[in-house]
């Protein structure tokens, strides 16, 4: 079986983080998605939410969808969050199925700046979506020493949707019910997450 695995804080999960999904699993006949939420990506400064309330959240993102599951792996280890130590655990776990490393092409043009970038694509195929600003003939695929990368670079649609955008609206108390599913908009109303001058952390 093909196994799509997406990482990212999810601080909150959007359309944006769902939709690319959806066309990656048609388009790649993935039989599962594992969503790894990071305990502190190596790439960002700022603290995320408690991660109680961003797996609480990407639960109800991912209601109603068979096959797309949550893994804590990056949860349960010491920060910061290393797709190639995630992608070793689940190779271990799942030594019958190929992981597809799933990731916008904004992330894909960094890749060679990632932990142990040279191993990735030893473990993961890797198909990336279309975010602004790599896209089409301007995409910057990097090498990682010297290896082949197993890539396909595919159009999910439009999606210009950002976890810190969705914040920073938030935080001026303005609705983000467009860009995130209706029970995470709830969810966050009710916990008064993002709010200028309350802790979500």
């Amino acid at each position: 079986m093909r196994i799509g695995v997406l990482g990212g804080t999810f601080d909150p999960v959007h359309y944006g983080h769902l939709r690319p999904v959806e066309a990656a699993a048609e388009r790649f006949a993935l039989g599962s998605i594992l969503y790894v939420p990071a305990a502190r990506s190596p790439f960002k400064t700022d603290a995320p939410a408690d991660p109680r309330h961003r797996v609480a959240m990407l639960a109800l993102a991912l209601q109603g969808r068979p096959g797309w599951r949550i893994a804590l792996d990056e949860l349960e280890r010491q920060p910061p969050s290393y797709a190639v130590d995630t992608l070793r655990a689940l190779s271990e776990r799942y030594p019958l199925d190929e992981l597809w490393l799933l990731m916008g092409t904004d992330m894909l043009a960094h890749l060679d700046r990632w932990k142990e970038a040279d191993e990735i694509p030893r473990l993961a195929r890797i198909a990336a979506f279309h975010r602004e600003p790599f896209v089409g003939d301007r995409l910057r695929i990097p090498r990682v020493s010297g290896l082949p990368i197993r890539l396909e670079v595919f159009d999910a649609g439009s999606v210009k949707i950002s976890s810190s955008g969705l914040r920073a609206d938030l935080a001026r108390g303005e609705s983000v019910a467009d860009r995130v599913p209706g029970p995470v908009a709830e969810y966050i109303t009710k916990h008064g997450l993002y709010r200028s001058g309350t802790a979500a952390r």
